[in-house]
């Protein structure tokens, strides 16, 4: 079987390590789309150090672009919240999703890389920390209670209800996970098939300008709806 060409797989290969995959616990450690995640990781944690290595009451570079994410993200989401308190608690994850998606994303874009996120594993596996966290916030808001929410406004409609909510909640899990893959996975195919059938230069820069946005919106509506859920699973209408 034919592999595509990625430079993170190439290096491995030189150095005798499972790079394609396999049925291993280290090929599966291994799996391409899992080295250009930990790569993506990787520039978040070197970024951060970056920006906190030498802070100075005047920030440049690294240090005032990532004060000014932070500082942007966490008034965006206390719009959302409309509690500094709230924000504080879902921020760490929001922030992390949003730069690692990011970056993620970004990474598809670059010859002989790969988009981490085109791989369903990652997807459902941010996705899995998403919902895991709102529930387990509307359990810490709300207490038992919480679990009335699923049972509607009126106990006699609680056995329609129930089943509609599980749908609805598992239909999240779809929305976050499946849009960001196939949107992703898309842009990778598209780009692929241009560059074998016209060439590396001129005829893929319009779907490389167009996969950018795609690239910054969905990161953006992945971190939306993250806060959505989370906002909504804290709000005292539970």
């Amino acid at each position: 079987m034919e592999h595509p060409l990625l430079f993170l797989s190439l290096l491995l290969d030189a150095l005798g390590l499972p790079a394609h995959g396999g049925d291993t616990v280290l090929a599966k450690i291994l799996a391409p789309h899992m080295q250009y995640s930990y790569l993506a990781m990787l520039i978040c944690i070197v970024l951060a150090k970056m920006a906190t290595s030498r802070m100075e009451m005047i920030p440049r570079g690294v240090q005032n672009l990532m004060e000014a994410y932070v500082g942007g993200l966490e008034d965006f989401i206390t719009e959302q919240t409309h509690d500094r308190e709230k924000t504080r608690i879902i921020f760490p994850m929001i922030a992390t999703f949003a730069l690692y998606i990011l970056i993620a994303n970004y990474l598809g874009l670059i010859p002989g890389f790969m988009s981490p996120t085109a791989n369903l594993n990652i997807t459902l596996g941010c996705t899995a920390i998403s919902i895991f966290t709102y529930h387990a916030l509307g359990i810490r808001f709300h207490g038992i209670k919480y679990i009335k929410h699923f049972m509607g406004p009126v106990p006699a409609m609680a056995p329609v209800m129930f089943p509609i909510e599980i749908f609805s909640h598992i239909g999240r899990i779809i929305s976050l996970s499946i849009r960001l893959f196939g949107n992703m996975v898309s842009k990778e195919i598209l780009l692929g098939l241009l560059l074998m059938i016209a060439g590396p230069y001129l005829a893929p820069l319009p779907i490389m300008f167009l996969g950018v946005l795609v690239c910054l919106i969905q990161a953006f509506i992945f971190m939306m709806l993250s806060v959505v859920y989370s906002v909504d699973a804290m709000s005292s209408g539970h």
